[in-house]
């Protein structure tokens, strides 16, 4: 397996991949207008344009040329999006783009003490697992349902 930067060539079949995951595992979890706000904010050309500001940053995990998962951290230190394919899960493909994004936090700034998550009740378990803590309860934003979560680096 290889982690690499996504760059804009890559960043359409990386959201594929993000929806592909996120309509069999968090979709179920999620009303109408989670799922629609969730579509919204992975649609190509709101990504695009958040990629080329330097506001989000994508990392994919590849095997034989093969995109298995993604991630992407906004504002430096958030982890905005992690998906991994089905076939791919309990293989260490998450944890691998967890360390990539947290090294990335680190060199870029060292101040920088925690990457925080907003986990969807479907990896509030896996992130706990690799450290997070929860800061609160569950919580609910247009339709979204999420626990911000904190990991210190």
């Amino acid at each position: 397996m290889q982690i690499c930067k996504i760059n804009q060539d890559r960043l359409r079949d990386a959201l594929e991949l993000v929806w592909e995951v996120f309509e069999k595992y968090e979709a179920p979890d999620y009303e109408e207008m989670g799922i629609a706000t969730f579509r919204h904010f992975i649609e190509y050309h709101n990504m695009v344009e958040k990629v080329h500001q330097g506001e989000m940053k994508f990392w994919g995990c590849y095997l034989n040329n093969y995109l298995v998962g993604v991630i992407a951290l906004r504002t430096g230190q958030h982890i905005s999006l992690l998906f991994v394919r089905d076939k791919f899960h309990h293989l260490g493909v998450a944890r691998k783009l967890i360390n990539v994004a947290v090294d990335a936090v680190a060199m870029e700034n060292p101040q920088i003490r925690a990457v925080t998550v907003n986990s969807s009740p479907y990896a509030v378990g896996f992130y706990k697992k690799l450290g997070f803590v929860p800061l609160g309860p569950e919580q609910r934003a247009d339709g979204i349902r999420f626990t911000a979560m904190r990991l210190v680096i």
